[in-house]
């Protein structure tokens, strides 16, 4: 933002950017630009503090003074007159308005807050700050810059109000009256993506957030939009676990959330947050997280599975450049022939496991002649292996018309299953090998009728349909599937 006229210097753009430099002397007196812009007494206060009025002058310089590259001192000269102009004339149009007004319907029908030149403008801008303050806490006021968008005014004191409320939702002061007194990351992240996605999460919320989930998505604030996107990245930050300690959880809470960022198109193409995600998703990479993981899995087809997917998920040149090495070194591994699958598995499982792996090692993105030597070193590695003896086909069971399964709370037919089993499709969910996720496994059969809850693991995806292996944690309904199959 570059100000070089008076009525700039009241705009969206620059109040912005009051905020983005002047933050935390914003957050330390409890107040927000358009105050600091609007409101005589907040000039007369930061102009006390003579050091502090030259410094964010100068922070607001420096940031344009890179991208015009102009001196920053001529600048600053230039930046005081502004300032110096812009607060003679709010301080003249809040000389003849009433000394008490509160009231936001009476301000609407006295006009107050319509203006067509700059001076009704500044006028509109002075009325709604002295109402914003009447309000009290920043919920309160959060609230009534609903209220005012609600009342259908257009024109600047819509974008003042989506833009104050913008920076409400960022404040830390009004975090806990916003996102509630309980609110954690965790809470916080869910609350921003419910907002986001137009889709109320149906638990207790404060007043503002429940308003804010019931406007369809804020297509109508992009201001508030943009900022709610600006919340969830910076929720994203950092390197605590957000959804679980034990890392294999956090891994797939996380893909989880990447999918769910992927279904909302304006999520998706916003660069800082897809950023932040990927940098979370790329510390799996690095031994403290990447270790415990892989000495969860229990022989070397789902390590190498998993790797595989880790590699196909993160962003980062430098993981991915570790991680090859690691899918190498399982690849040539001395006891591949041994290790390459559980002793307990049957053929079927192999062949699943086989085919997952090479689908993505041909998908894998690495140099050409990387991925041709893995595919010829697994294949040739793939021979070796002893071939499990066991079937499971005798306890496949065929899907009847009413067998499905619900892969996020999408219905896809269930083709037959078994107790560590299932085959679904067509699917119209974008899924891929190596994903774990929830599903819910419905059979509605005359001789079983069942429904719950598994976790599953995709082994292969052809032409819509899915093979997974699942499994229930629920003891009771995994002892009655099993006597079904007995």
């Amino acid at each position: 933002m570059f100000c070089e006229t008076e009525a700039e210097a009241f705009a969206d753009p620059a109040r912005e950017l009051i905020f983005e430099v002047g933050r935390s002397y914003l957050e330390r007196h409890g107040i927000t630009a358009a105050e600091l812009v609007f409101d005589p007494a907040q000039h007369r206060a930061l102009l006390n503090d003579g050091a502090r009025f030259q410094e964010l002058l100068q922070r607001v310089a420096l940031l344009q003074g890179q991208h015009t590259r102009r001196p920053v001192s001529e600048r600053m000269k230039e930046l005081t007159a502004l300032a110096e102009a812009a607060m003679k004339r709010v301080e003249t149009q809040a000389a003849g308005l009433p000394a008490a007004l509160t009231d936001l319907p009476e301000a609407v029908a006295g006009g107050l807050l319509a203006g067509r030149n700059l001076d009704e403008w500044v006028r509109a801008g002075v009325a709604f700050v002295r109402l914003l303050k009447a309000q009290g806490s920043l919920a309160a006021q959060a609230a009534f810059c609903l209220d005012v968008i609600e009342t259908g005014i257009e024109g600047e004191v819509r974008s003042m109000a989506d833009q104050t409320l913008s920076e409400i939702l960022r404040l830390k002061p009004a975090a806990a009256s916003i996102f509630g007194e309980d609110a954690n990351r965790r809470a916080m992240i869910e609350l921003c993506l419910s907002v986001l996605e137009a889709k109320p999460t149906g638990a207790a919320v404060t007043p503002v957030m429940a308003r804010l989930q019931a406007a369809n998505g804020l297509p109508g604030l992009p201001l508030t939009q943009a900022a709610m996107r600006a919340r969830l990245t910076e929720m994203l930050g950092g390197t605590s676990p957000l959804f679980a300690a034990e890392p294999k959880q956090e891994w797939e809470a996380l893909l989880a959330l990447k999918r769910r960022i992927a279904r909302v198109e304006l999520l998706a193409a916003d660069e800082p947050l897809i950023a932040a995600l990927d940098r979370r998703l790329a510390r799996f990479a690095t031994p403290e997280l990447l270790n415990p993981i892989l000495a969860k899995e229990p022989d070397l087809a789902r390590k190498l599975l998993f790797l595989l997917q880790l590699n196909h998920e993160i962003a980062d040149a430098a993981a991915r450049f570790e991680l090859l090495g690691i899918i190498g070194h399982y690849l040539d591994a001395r006891d591949f022939r041994t290790t390459f699958i559980s002793p307990k598995a049957t053929r079927e499982d192999f062949a699943e496991l086989a085919a997952a792996i090479s689908e993505r090692l041909m998908r894998a993105e690495m140099p050409p002649a990387r991925k041709s030597a893995y595919l010829q070193l697994f294949r040739d590695k793939l021979a070796t292996v002893v071939k499990p003896l066991g079937s499971r086909v005798a306890q496949r069971g065929a899907g009847g018309p009413e067998d499905h399964v619900l892969v996020q709370d999408v219905r896809v037919p269930l083709r037959n299953w078994s107790p560590a089993g299932l085959m679904f499709g067509p699917c119209d969910v974008s899924l891929e090998t190596g994903m774990r996720l929830p599903l819910v496994v419905v059979v509605r059969n005359p001789a079983f009728r069942i429904e719950f809850q598994a976790r599953a693991e995709i082994l292969r995806v052809a032409e819509g349909m899915i093979a997974a292996r699942y499994q229930c944690d629920d003891p009771a309904v995994a002892a009655r599937i099993r006597d079904y199959f007995a």
